[in-house]
């Protein structure tokens, strides 16, 4: 007997296919999941779901782990799957850390399981002798923006957040280089961010819902006699944030925001460029210049 698989029919299944100790099966001639213990099984009226073990949720735990670019979270939830024990419960304890990347981890894992489903259905109309279904998901969802909001630089607001947001970055340095190296490159840093935070800088900020400053990208103009050209002097996102994708989006409206108001050069003089944002540049026009990079905003 052939069975619709509704979206609410698909949301039952993903439902089950976790609990350990019951077995459930999809009757037919009502569309809906009935536990196995409840009813006299006929493969005619009824299909067992597909089978999904411990196995297979570390298995999808470790896919996505292996595929998220969120250093820290990578680090601890790693350390989860690596311990041997406790691993769901550790795995739910650290995401709980992360409300961003445990978002993404559950937009990851329904997408993965209504894909385990579709495909076990598609395999039941093969048997039934009907043509599979095109079931591929489509990326709807904008995380980030979900997540994240993106504001135009304010110096009242921001500029204080930022200076201290500054202090912690330049620690990551120092502590890079245990030695007297890490503090000069921690103060080099520092001072070469603190360039221009005044009225006429402009740029991003993000900030989570929560309302966290979570990174920047400022700008600020160059010297009176180069009105048309404008200078990088903080570009950074917050070690906890990073690998969501937050700095190519405050780059990205950065310099839509500069093209908006004419600017036509755009320079990075900083003598620190971490290695991790040369493809961001790179992508957007930049090139580089002795030990900096030179972007022209409106290239013919």
């Amino acid at each position: 007997m052939v069975f619709e698989l509704t979206d609410e029919l698909v949301d039952s299944i993903i439902s089950a296919l976790e609990n350990q100790e019951q077995q459930f099966a999809v009757d037919a001639s009502s569309g809906m999941l009935v536990e196995i213990k409840d009813i006299e099984c006929d493969e005619d009226s009824f299909y067992m779901i597909p089978s999904w073990s411990s196995a297979d949720g570390f298995n999808l735990m470790e896919q996505f782990v292996n595929n998220l670019h969120s250093p820290m979270a990578r680090n601890d939830l790693l350390t989860v799957l690596r311990s041997g024990r406790g691993v769901f419960r550790g795995f739910k304890d650290v995401l709980k850390s992360y409300p961003e990347v445990e978002k993404k981890w559950h937009y990851f894992k329904n997408k993965q399981l209504i894909n385990y489903v579709n495909q076990w259905y598609n395999s039941l109309r093969e048997t039934w002798g009907l043509e599979k279904l095109d079931c591929e998901i489509e990326e709807t969802e904008d995380l980030l923006r979900d997540d994240f909001t993106f504001l135009p630089y304010d110096y009242s607001c921001d500029s204080e957040e930022i200076f201290e947001s500054l202090d912690l970055v330049a620690k990551e340095y120092s502590s890079e280089y245990p030695s007297e190296v890490g503090l000069a490159l921690a103060d080099l840093w520092k001072a070469e961010s603190e360039v221009e935070f005044g009225k006429n800088a402009c740029g991003f900020v993000c900030r989570s819902y929560s309302k966290e400053f979570t990174g920047c990208a400022i700008f600020a103009p160059c010297l009176k006699n180069a009105p048309n050209t404008v200078l990088l002097t903080s570009f950074f996102v917050q070690k906890k944030y990073r690998g969501l994708g937050i700095g190519r989006e405050l780059f990205e409206q950065a310099l839509a925001e500069l093209k908006n108001r004419h600017f036509k050069w755009v320079l990075i003089a900083n003598t620190i460029i971490p290695e991790s944002i040369t493809p961001l540049l790179l992508r957007s026009g930049f090139k580089p210049i002795g030990s900096g990079y030179i972007a022209e905003l409106f290239a013919n």
